[in-house]
C-alpha cells in the first residue's frame, strides 16, 4: 500500500508539472524538405500578435499555374510540419496546393507550445490561407489530423471567415483534451491513474463545446478502428456533435493517421472523389 501511495504521489507530481508533454512533442530537426520530396515551395513567416513568428510553407504543383484548391494542413503533436507533410503532400500531384505551418516551439517557429496562444495562432493562419485562396480564385479546404484536429475545430469555431471553408477535414482526432488523456494514460500506466489526474487538464480550450457551431461547414470525420493512440470513440464523438452536412468515415483496422499511405490506398482515391464533389 505504501508503494503505490508513492507511486501516486510521483505520477501526480509528474504530471503536474509537465502537463503540456502530453499534448506537444516538438523538434527543431528539419526531417524532409518538399524541395527534397521533388515539390514546389516558399517558406513564410507570420508574425503574431506578440510579435513571435510562425513558419508557414505553401507547396504548389509546378506545372500548375491555378491549383484545384488550397488545402491548410494543421499536424498532428509530435516532431513538426518537416515530417507531417509527407502525409498530404500527394494531393499536390493532384492539382492542389498545400499549406502547412508549425506552431510554436515546433520546427522554426518561435516560441514555446501554448493551447490559447495556437488558437489565436491559427486564426491567423487561417486568414493567410484565405487570402492565398482568394488570390488563386479558388476555394479553401482545411484538414485538421489528431491534435491538429482538435485545434482546427477550436479556431475555425472563433474564425470570422470560417463561411469561406468548403470542407473541414478531422482525421484520428479527440473533442476533450482531458478525455484523451484519461484514456492514454489508463493505456499507456494502468488504470485508473487517468481517472485519478485527468481532473488536472483542463477543457478550457477543448472544441467539444464550439463543434455545433462548425455548421453548416461540410465536415468530414475519418478515425481508424484500430487507433491506439487517440481511440475510436473519440471519432464518433465528434461527429456526434457535429451539425449536418456530416459524413463519418470508419477506417475499418486502420490507426493513428495511417490511411493514405501517400494516396495509393483505396480510400486515398475515395477522397480525391469526395474532394471533386466539394469544388464542383
Amino acid at each position: 500500500m505504501k508503494k503505490l501511495y508513492c507511486l501516486i504521489i510521483i505520477c501526480f507530481n509528474l504530471f503536474l508539472f509537465s502537463c503540456s508533454s502530453l499534448y506537444y512533442h516538438p523538434t527543431k530537426q528539419t526531417y524532409f524538405t518538399p524541395k527534397q520530396m521533388g515539390f514546389s515551395y516558399t517558406a513564410e513567416t507570420i508574425e503574431a500578435k506578440d510579435h513571435i513568428k510562425i513558419n508557414v510553407w505553401k507547396i504548389k504543383n509546378q506545372k500548375l499555374e491555378t491549383p484545384k484548391a488550397v488545402i491548410l494542413q494543421f499536424h498532428g503533436n509530435g516532431q513538426n510540419m518537416s515530417s507531417h507533410f509527407l502525409s498530404l503532400a500527394w494531393l499536390v500531384n493532384h492539382g492542389y496546393e498545400l499549406i502547412t505551418f508549425d506552431y510554436r516551439g515546433y520546427g522554426e517557429s518561435e516560441g514555446e507550445p501554448d493551447p490559447y496562444d495556437n488558437i489565436e495562432d491559427s486564426k491567423l493562419v487561417l486568414d493567410f490561407a484565405l487570402k492565398e485562396a482568394k488570390e488563386k480564385g479558388v476555394k479553401l479546404i482545411v484538414y485538421g489530423q489528431s491534435l491538429g484536429g482538435a485545434i482546427a475545430m477550436r479556431s475555425l469555431a472563433e474564425w470570422e471567415g470560417k463561411e469561406h471553408v468548403v470542407l473541414l477535414c478531422i482525421d484520428g482526432s479527440f473533442a476533450s483534451y482531458r478525455k484523451v488523456v484519461k484514456e492514454t494514460m489508463n493505456h499507456v500506466i494502468f488504470p485508473p491513474m487517468g481517472n485519478l489526474f485527468s481532473w488536472i487538464f483542463h477543457d478550457a480550450t477543448s472544441p467539444k463545446d464550439s463543434i455545433a457551431s462548425l455548421a453548416p461547414i461540410p465536415m468530414l470525420v475519418i478515425h481508424g478502428t484500430e487507433d491506439t493512440v487517440v481511440f475510436f470513440d473519440n471519432g464518433k464523438e465528434i461527429f456526434g456533435l457535429a451539425g449536418e452536412p456530416k459524413v463519418f468515415w470508419e477506417i475499418r483496422g486502420g490507426g493513428h493517421v495511417d490511411w493514405m499511405n501517400l494516396g495509393q490506398s483505396k480510400f486515398a482515391k475515395d477522397f480525391l472523389l469526395l474532394l471533386n464533389r466539394h469544388l464542383y
